[in-house]
């Protein structure tokens, strides 16, 4: 499980990366509103994630990948629900500048991600 977790990280990383720059993208340069940039970037990233997590990280074969994708996008939009009411609450309530407020939920989501992924997503059966 701990090779899992790394992988996952590193995972996470580059669907990170994906997100944030897509974020500061349409944020600083096109001035969409913050939710909304950070949800463009978190679809972005979501798709990646999926591709590298279910080869690379859980290597999971043989599944119904209709079912499978659909566990993995609901966790995925948990983890964005997240995301975002933190994101509201960090910028809105305590007026933390959106990029380092989107910095902040990182750690949030990863480990609502992991979990939901790790325990039911990509449960091998």
């Amino acid at each position: 499980m701990l090779s899992q977790l790394i992988k996952f990280s590193l995972v996470g990383l580059i669907n990170t990366a994906i997100h944030f720059a897509v974020f500061m993208w349409l944020y600083q340069y096109l001035n969409v509103y913050h939710l909304i940039a950070s949800t463009a970037g978190f679809i972005l990233a979501v798709m990646n994630s999926y591709l590298l997590n279910k080869m690379w990280t859980f290597k999971v074969s043989g599944t119904l990948v209709r079912h499978e994708f659909s566990r993995f996008f609901l966790v995925s939009l948990i983890a964005l629900l997240v995301n975002l009411v933190s994101m509201a609450l960090l910028v809105e309530v305590l007026t933390v500048y959106p990029p380092l407020a989107q910095l902040m939920t990182i750690v949030l989501t990863l480990l609502v991600n992991f979990s939901g992924n790790k325990f039911w997503a990509f449960r091998v059966r």
